[in-house]
């Protein structure tokens, strides 16, 4: 994530599908390494999950959200969901 940011260009918008990303790949990492299937329970994985949203949510500000809905990606999503 450090590396996608360290940019001149504007990348706030992208925190937020990052930091899902991040989870999904930290999560099937984990349960590849355990050999395990992703329905089963990871005491492990739950422990680096707690840790993982403890600090989203430390970081995660108003600002982010903003950046986030007006992603043009997002709007362009969105409407193709509404129609």
């Amino acid at each position: 994530m450090i590396r996608a940011c360290d940019t001149d260009k504007p990348c706030l918008h992208l925190v937020y599908e990052m930091w899902d990303s991040m989870i999904e790949n930290v999560k099937a990492a984990i349960y590849r390494y355990e050999g395990k299937q992703l329905g089963e329970s990871s005491s492990f994985y739950d422990v680096v999950h707690s840790i993982l949203i403890e600090r989203w949510t430390v970081n995660n500000t108003p600002l982010h959200c903003l950046a986030h809905s007006l992603n043009p990606k997002i709007q362009e999503e969105l409407l193709r969901i509404k129609i």
